[in-house]
């Protein structure tokens, strides 16, 4: 239950780069890059993933050490932020960077939504990506967080996700120790359905 929970159970997300309330046209963030490395780093590492999914008031906690391959399948959701460089080239959003973080020393990149000019948003032109937020210290390799917001509305569903990425500097790599997806799903003439997945990344004993 915990990979439907965790690998496949709804459409996710994002990812990003540049400076300051700039509109870019060059891919932003490799995301799929990102990904690959967390992969090979937490399998070579060895490391420890505990994990607690809830669906409705269905819960499952798991702890094991996921191979490579199960490290992939855990974070192949997260591969979707890369549609974020698709959309950021056709001047969906309006970006910030540095903005300064008020409970923390760190700056933000931040990518917002950029509304049509004289314009309601519909749904073709509201991004299933609503927003997305990378803290960082002094220099954007430092990699501390990550944050992201999807929501998408039609007359079939609506849904919207808040999808988390944390990290850890290990030997001058951040390395991901946390990441978690909070959410809700509501089908046309079915209950809302409200889904959480919690990972916290442990060093192994050994």
């Amino acid at each position: 239950m915990e990979k439907n929970i965790g690998g496949r159970w709804v459409l996710l997300l994002l990812m990003a780069t540049c400076s300051h309330e700039q509109k870019i046209t060059a891919k932003t963030f490799d995301f799929e890059h990102l990904i690959n490395e967390q992969v090979n780093e937490l399998s070579q590492r060895g490391r420890i993933l505990d994990k607690t999914g809830k669906v409705s008031n269905k819960k499952s906690d798991t702890t094991f050490v996921p191979t490579k391959s199960a490290w992939q399948a855990e974070l192949e959701i997260f591969q979707q932020l890369n549609d974020i460089n698709r959309l950021v080239g056709r001047s969906k959003y309006k970006i910030t960077d540095p903005l300064e973080d008020t409970k923390s020393n760190l700056k933000i990149r931040e990518y917002v939504a950029s509304k049509p000019k004289g314009d309601a948003w519909t749904s073709e032109t509201l991004p299933s990506i609503n927003s997305m937020k990378f803290y960082y210290h002094d220099d954007f390799s430092q990699l501390k967080r990550i944050e992201a917001t999807i929501a998408e509305n039609n007359m079939l569903y609506s849904n919207s996700r808040d999808l988390i990425m944390e990290f850890e500097e290990e030997d001058g790599t951040p390395v991901l120790n946390r990441y978690s997806m909070f959410g809700f799903q509501k089908m046309m003439f079915r209950d809302t359905v409200r889904f959480s997945i919690l990972g916290q990344i442990e060093h192994s004993s050994h």
